[in-house]
């Protein structure tokens, strides 16, 4: 189920997209960054590693889409309320929140943000 998580100014989405494209897995980042083919959408995947893992130990944490629904709106895939999934979707689920969240007051050009053991992964 798709859903809006937050509407911030346009500006600041462009801003997170610049970040997660400078800090995608090429880069030894967390993140894929995909365009939509107009320009306008765009799609972010949030990889996960620990900090003990290597680098090629990423596994896909979520998604996450920037002005999909309108320009300036942060949308994710939540769960189907009716759908009693796995206990580790919901925590990804949060985990994503928290990635944007941080991403909305951290991430700036030049700054590093650490998003190791996210709070929402501990068990």
């Amino acid at each position: 189920m798709h859903a809006v998580y937050k509407a911030v100014p346009f500006e600041d989405t462009v801003r997170i997209i610049h970040y997660c494209q400078e800090h995608t897995v090429k880069n030894g980042g967390l993140f894929e960054v995909y365009p939509g083919p107009d320009g306008g959408l765009t799609m972010i995947i949030v990889n996960s590693a620990s900090e003990e893992e290597s680098l090629d130990r990423f596994r896909p944490l979520g998604a996450f889409y920037l002005n999909y629904v309108a320009p300036g709106v942060i949308s994710i895939e939540e769960e189907d309320p009716h759908f009693d999934g796995a206990e580790s979707r919901k925590r990804h689920v949060k985990a994503i929140k928290q990635v944007i969240d941080i991403l909305i007051q951290e991430g700036y050009p030049g700054t590093k943000i650490a998003f190791n053991d996210l709070p929402a992964l501990k068990v």
